[in-house]
C-alpha cells in the first residue's frame, strides 16, 4: 500500500509541479547555465583563464555572502512556490482519497513519503546545490558549501512537515474572514462595500499598492529634493499616487459588474452614483491622506486631494467605455498621465480639476448603462 500511495504522490505532485512549471524551470536552468558555464569577459583573457571565469558565479555562491544571500532566498521562494502547488492541489475534490489511505499509515512513513515527494520537486534546486557544493570543496570552502546543503535539506524537511500536517486536518468549513466577523453588525452603505471587499480578500494587492504609493512618492522627491515645496511637484506625486492605485480601480469595476449590477435598478440619481463611489478612495487613500495633510498647508492639502478624486473619476468613468479591458485602460491611464505632466510643468494643475470631472461626467452620462464585462 505505501508503494502504491508513494507512486500516486508522484504522479500528483511531482509530475504536475513539473508540467506546470516547465517554462519557468526551462528558463532558470538555460540562464545558470549560460551564466555558469559560458560565460565571457569583457576584454582580452588568456586562455588558462577562461576556466577560471566560466566558474565564477558558482565560486561566488559559496564565497560571497551577498550573492549567498540572494541564492538562499530564491532557494526560500521555490519551496515557497513547490509547497504553495501542493497545498493547492491537497485542496481539490479529486484528492480528496489521500484523507482517507493516506492517513492510515504511520506519521513517520507519511514523513518519509512526504520528504521523497518534496526532493523529487526539488531536484533543479539541489542539481545546481551539488554542483556549487563540489566546486566550493574543490576550492577549500568546506564549511559554507556543507552549510548551503544543509539549509536545502532543511528546507525539504520543513516543506514535507506542513505537508504532513494538512494532510493529516480535519476539514473544516470555511470561516470568514476577521473582518466580516468583527464587522458583522456594522451597516454597510452599498457605496463602501468593494472596501470591505478589498480589506478582506485583496489585503496582497492593497499592500503591494501601498509599496509602489511610497516607491513612486520617494522617487520624485528625491530626484526634485530642491523643489519640495512647489505646488507643480506636489501636483506630480498626487498623479503618481493616483496611477499607483490604477490596479484598485480597474478591480473596482470588475467588482461593481459582478456584485452590484442591479444599481441601475435603484432609484439612485445618476449623481450620487456618481460621486458615491469615491467614498471608496476615501477609505483606501487614507494613508496617502494623512500624508499629504500632515506634509503640507491646509490649502494645498485641500487642492492636492480635488486634484486626486478628479483623476480618479476620469478613470473610473473610462472603464465604462464599451470593451475596455486591462490593456486598453493601461494605455489610456499612461497617456493621461503625460497629459497631466504636460499640464502641471506649464502650471496648469488646477485647471486640471474642473476638467477631469467635466470629461469624467460626459463619460459616466453616456456609458452609465453600459454593462460590458471586464476582461
Amino acid at each position: 500500500m505505501s508503494l502504491l500511495l508513494n507512486t500516486a504522490l508522484k504522479k500528483i505532485f511531482v509530475d504536475g509541479f513539473y508540467r506546470t512549471h516547465a517554462a519557468m524551470l526551462v528558463f532558470i536552468f538555460v540562464m545558470l547555465m549560460s551564466y555558469c558555464l559560458f560565460i565571457n569577459t569583457l576584454g582580452t583573457v588568456r586562455s588558462d583563464q577562461i576556466d577560471f571565469w566560466q566558474f565564477f558565479f558558482t565560486i561566488s555562491l559559496v564565497s560571497n555572502p551577498l550573492i549567498l544571500t540572494f541564492y538562499l532566498v530564491g532557494s526560500s521562494l521555490y519551496a515557497y512556490k513547490s509547497l504553495k502547488y501542493v497545498l493547492s492541489q491537497l485542496a481539490l475534490p479529486q484528492q480528496g482519497f489521500l484523507y482517507y489511505s493516506f492517513t492510515a499509515l504511520s506519521k513517520k512513513q507519511q514523513l518519509k513519503n512526504w520528504f521523497t515527494v518534496q526532493a523529487y520537486v526539488f531536484i533543479p534546486v539541489l542539481s545546481y546545490t551539488l554542483y556549487a557544493l563540489t566546486i566550493g570543496l574543490i576550492f577549500g570552502f568546506y564549511l559554507i558549501s556543507i552549510a548551503i546543503l544543509f539549509f536545502q535539506v532543511l528546507l525539504i524537511m520543513a516543506c514535507a512537515y506542513i505537508c504532513l500536517k494538512e494532510n493529516n486536518r480535519l476539514i473544516e468549513a470555511n470561516k470568514p474572514g476577521w473582518l466580516i466577523r468583527v464587522g458583522r453588525k456594522w451597516n454597510k452603505p452599498v457605496f463602501l462595500l468593494y472596501s470591505f471587499q478589498v480589506f478582506n480578500q485583496s489585503k496582497l494587492a492593497y499592500v503591494l499598492t501601498k509599496l509602489l504609493s511610497w516607491v513612486l512618492i520617494s522617487s520624485v522627491l528625491v530626484v526634485f529634493a530642491d523643489l519640495k515645496n512647489d505646488s507643480r511637484l506636489l501636483t506630480l506625486v498626487t498623479s503618481c499616487i493616483v496611477v499607483a492605485h490604477v490596479v484598485l480601480i480597474y478591480q473596482e469595476k470588475v467588482f461593481n459588474n459582478r456584485y452590484l449590477s442591479f444599481l441601475p435598478n435603484f432609484p439612485f440619481t445618476k449623481e450620487k452614483v456618481f460621486f458615491s463611489f469615491c467614498l471608496n478612495y476615501l477609505v483606501l487613500l487614507l494613508p496617502e491622506i494623512c500624508w499629504i495633510f500632515t506634509n503640507f498647508g491646509i490649502l494645498t492639502s485641500f487642492g492636492l486631494i480635488a486634484f486626486a478624486f478628479s483623476a480618479i473619476l476620469l478613470f473610473r468613468s473610462l472603464l465604462l467605455l464599451n470593451a475596455i479591458q486591462i490593456k486598453g485602460f493601461l494605455i489610456w491611464v499612461f497617456s493621461l498621465f503625460f497629459l497631466f505632466y504636460v499640464f502641471i510643468m506649464f502650471g496648469f494643475g488646477l485647471i486640471l480639476i474642473p476638467l477631469n470631472v467635466i470629461v469624467a461626467w460626459i463619460l459616466f452620462n453616456r456609458n452609465y448603462l453600459n454593462n460590458s464585462i471586464l476582461c
